[in-house]
């Protein structure tokens, strides 16, 4: 298990996501987000070039590996929020997306001393290297008992 004095400022970590098929974007939009440019490839090619995810599905995608590889092994004790949330660029089908979690801050708290804030910056680059997503996540991580990070 990973406690707040586990992460520092300036910390990378990479992860990668799984394509989207152009089923899967449709499929999603259908559920949770039904625009002509997430359901009908006709009308999205002529606007866009192509079909494309809704940014809600983007962000999902961005954070699975995030969550799946990485969180599920840190004393979370919750998020936040996010903070300068952007979609920069569609994503398309068939697209993998690089995700890069920076560490920006670790701030043990003042006023409960078994926790502290994690904030970190998360973008995702599209197959030629364009930023497609970005947000920046504080995040309250458990310290390690008996810890003055």
């Amino acid at each position: 298990m990973r406690y707040l004095k586990d992460f520092s400022p300036g910390q990378v970590y990479r992860f990668r996501t799984a394509p989207l098929s152009a089923d899967s974007i449709k499929a999603f939009a259908t559920e949770w987000d039904p625009q002509r440019l997430h359901i009908d490839e006709d009308h999205a090619t002529s606007i866009h070039g192509s079909l494309i995810a809704s940014g809600f599905q983007t962000m999902l995608e961005v954070f699975r590996p995030v969550m799946a590889e990485m969180m599920v092994d840190v004393a979370n004790i919750g998020g936040l929020g996010f903070d300068n949330l952007r979609w920069l660029r569609p994503v398309r089908p068939d697209e993998p997306l690089d995700v890069e979690m920076t560490v920006n801050s670790v701030t043990p708290s003042k006023s409960k001393p078994d926790r502290g804030v994690l904030h970190y910056t998360l973008s995702a680059k599209n197959p030629i290297g364009e930023v497609v997503f970005s947000t920046d996540t504080p995040v309250m991580i458990q310290r390690k008992q008996n810890d003055t990070d």
